[in-house]
């Protein structure tokens, strides 16, 4: 196998999404992490971008079943990406037995921002997963108005002078807060 030197084309591989929009993805990993401190059910799945300039991009996104709880909202983020993947099955499951079933499965997610969180010091920015539907048959689509926030002053003064946040390189997201369907695709 060969390829071609090009001076023009030496964009570093990153695994961060490098702005909003949305995007075809795949599941490449789906952990099931135990219970939170409320006692909730919750997992870890990893999306990666199958297409577009952002092909090989990952987004994380944390699952939580919080459907007996008194005023439960999250475990619908399940049902949304399930629908996304036109999953055929039903009725009662726990995220123990359903994180390995949807690997390799595809759909789309749509994303409008980026979280902000801190670990040891240094500023990442997440992308957060607003939405989900089903895999778009014209690609991804994304929006280069909203690119990923960068640091360059915490982050970088910690690394002297690196910013994995600029690299595509993310700590373990923090759960999104607030309601994800707020809009649709």
């Amino acid at each position: 196998m060969a390829f071609t030197f090009n001076a023009n084309d030496i964009r570093m591989a990153s695994t961060g999404l490098e702005y909003g929009g949305d995007y075809n993805v795949k599941v490449v990993s789906a952990d099931f992490k135990g219970q939170t401190k409320n006692g909730n059910d919750y997992a870890m799945v990893r999306f990666e971008v199958v297409d577009s300039d952002q092909q090989g991009a990952q987004i994380t996104h944390v699952f939580m079943d919080d459907a007996e709880t008194e005023r439960p909202f999250r475990y619908r983020e399940i049902n949304a990406m399930l629908v996304g993947m036109n999953y055929q099955g039903s009725g009662e499951m726990t995220l123990q037995s359903l994180m390995p079933q949807i690997i390799n499965q595809q759909l789309a997610v749509q994303v409008k921002k980026f979280e902000k969180s801190t670990n040891d010091g240094k500023i990442y920015y997440n992308p957060r997963i607003d939405n989900f539907g089903k895999f778009m048959t014209g690609g991804s689509n994304p929006d280069k108005n909203n690119p990923r926030p960068s640091n360059n002053t915490t982050a970088q003064t910690a690394n002297g002078g690196f910013n994995p946040a600029d690299q595509g390189m993310t700590p373990p997201p923090m759960a999104p807060q607030g309601d994800p369907f707020g809009g649709g695709f």
